[in-house]
């Protein structure tokens, strides 16, 4: 009797994390670094292109941040991430490799909007 009331209680709790509201399946993120992390005018558009499409923004200084915050968007299931002034080669390609279904987009700031919404 006690096997069946435990199975039954996973068996609520294995639905609620299907249904969690932490899902971020069909979402995108933009990550902007280095330089482009410092100018005022690029981080104005990333806000704002962020806010207009329902995008997560991140915002990191050092390569180490990049990688790592990169890495985590693709490991909680991020369909794509759209990046401003990233190191491909230290933090994209590594983590490309491992998450092959997360598409990884460069981008200008200008160019955010079209990036994210899936028009490059």
């Amino acid at each position: 009797m006690k096997l069946a009331a435990v199975a039954g209680v996973l068996a609520v709790f294995a639905g609620s994390a299907i249904a969690s509201p932490e899902d971020t399946r069909s979402k995108g993120a933009i990550v902007v670094a280095g330089a482009a992390a410092d100018d005022k005018a690029v981080l104005a558009q990333a806000h704002a292109v962020a806010e207009a499409t329902g995008s997560d923004l991140k915002v990191v200084k050092t390569r180490v941040e990049q990688l790592g915050v990169v890495h985590m968007l693709a490991a909680r299931g991020y369909d794509k991430v759209v990046t401003v002034g990233v190191d491909r080669r230290t933090a994209v390609a590594p983590v490309a490799g491992k998450y092959p279904r997360v598409r990884f987009v460069a981008a200008e700031a200008n160019g955010l909007s079209a990036a994210i919404s899936g028009a490059v």
